[in-house]
């Protein structure tokens, strides 16, 4: 069977898709006093990024982890123009819920790097020196891991890698959420990838926030094939691949 994993506290189930079959974890808001079990470890949440995942991503986090001992902390740049969007959200540094981005990193032990593309390129190195051994790194997009094989780097060996990638972009997944008050399962998708597991943690951390995003169905890939295929996407149906080769045939 592709892709198969084991997860220590959520179920799972198989799919059959054509010839395959395929495992899948179905979320719901049932699950949510789940995920500090799931989350083991995990004291502080730090969302990297006020683009278009960053907003959705914290806020659905701090909502579904409301009640338990987890903190969601947002980090920015000094200066950022996102500092009272996120202070709007309900992030604030009074409360210890809203701060500088390298801090952030440094203190928390599950980092979410939801910053820009170009972004990630330029700082991962500050990054990886930032976090503590033991953390876990987590990605909404393989591309760093591109960046990393262009340049010849690697993630540091002491922390768990791993990435939830939702199939729309930010504000859809903020919106179904709110959706899924009402309508139990209302959710976008996504995927999961475990790049690098040091403590055997790694799956439910990143099942965990998946179903954390309100994710009614969680499958598993990996981030080279999601940075890949993505960008295909993008490149080839999105942002008008498709239209340049009709155009082409017609004229």
């Amino acid at each position: 069977m592709k892709n198969s994993f084991e997860s220590k506290v959520f179920s799972s189930e198989k799919v059959r898709l054509g010839p395959e079959e395929e495992m899948i974890v179905r979320g719901g808001r049932h699950l949510f006093p789940l995920l500090p079990k799931a989350f083991d470890g995990v004291k502080q949440i730090g969302i990297l990024g006020w683009g278009s995942q960053g907003p959705a991503q914290a806020q659905n986090l701090r909502d579904s982890l409301a009640g338990s001992a987890i903190r969601v902390k947002v980090g920015l740049r000094s200066g950022s123009s996102s500092w009272k969007a996120a202070q709007a959200a309900g992030f604030l540094e009074e409360n210890g819920t809203l701060g500088e981005m390298m801090a952030v990193a440094r203190e928390s032990d599950l980092v979410l790097l939801l910053i820009s593309d170009a972004a990630q390129a330029e700082l991962y190195p500050q990054i990886f020196k930032t976090m503590k051994p033991g953390a876990t790194l987590g990605l909404s997009h393989g591309f760093l891991l591109g960046v990393l094989q262009i340049n010849g780097d690697s993630f540091p060996k002491n922390i768990n890698v791993i990435g939830v990638c939702p199939k729309g972009m930010g504000p859809s997944v903020r919106r179904l959420y709110e959706q899924g008050k009402q309508v139990n399962g209302a959710g976008i998708n996504t995927s999961f990838a475990v790049e690098q597991d040091i403590d055997g943690k790694a799956t439910d951390y990143a099942i965990a926030w998946s179903i954390g995003l309100g994710a009614p169905f969680t499958f598993m890939t990996t981030l080279e094939k999601e940075y890949k295929s993505d960008i295909f996407g993008e490149r080839a149906i999105l942002l008008g691949g498709v239209h340049g080769i009709l155009e082409f045939l017609y004229r």
